[in-house]
């Protein structure tokens, strides 16, 4: 009965984010309103505690997002920027997983290089739904957003590969 509550909480919390979002007097994104509520949800005092396996979340949620994301990908502009979209989500990936790996090594002495590496890797993805969101519609001409969406859904991919590779 407990998971029944919980899923109804956050269902509602969800719905309401969005209201809350259209009232406040300034502009606010979406996901920034969603995580400061999950936030606020899961400070301790409120208990709302939602366990689950790492393992089968990768399994369960982000196999069906990536295939989501390539169905909804055009494909004429894939096709035609495709060198820059994996340039781009390949090597920044890369990059950004050596270089913050080291520098959490670098930072934090009682860490050792792989899972320095392994936490990197996890946070290395850039999203989508949060370039959309916190960017907004008509702000970026369109081939740079296409190409920038067409990344941060290929990278999801090169940062699951990386931490498998790491761990």
């Amino acid at each position: 009965m407990e998971i029944f509550f919980t899923i109804l909480i956050m269902t509602l919390v969800v719905s309401l984010s969005g209201v809350f979002t259209r009232v406040l007097p300034f502009q606010l994104p979406l996901p920034l309103m969603q995580i400061a509520i999950g936030a606020l949800l899961a400070w301790p005092t409120f208990g709302l505690h939602v366990e689950f396996d790492p393992e089968l979340f990768l399994v369960l949620f982000i196999p069906p997002l990536l295939f989501a994301d390539g169905w909804k990908t055009p494909t004429r502009e894939f096709l035609e920027h495709g060198r820059e979209i994996f340039g781009l989500a390949l090597a920044l990936v890369l990059v950004t997983v050596v270089g913050i790996g080291f520098l959490i090594y670098w930072l934090v002495p009682g860490i050792p290089l792989i899972p320095a590496f392994a936490l990197a890797a996890v946070l290395s993805p850039t999203d989508a739904v949060a370039l959309s969101g916190i960017v907004g519609e008509g702000r970026i001409p369109k081939k740079i957003m296409g190409i920038l969406q067409g990344e941060a859904g290929r990278n999801d991919a090169a940062g699951r590969e990386s931490l498998i590779f790491a761990v």
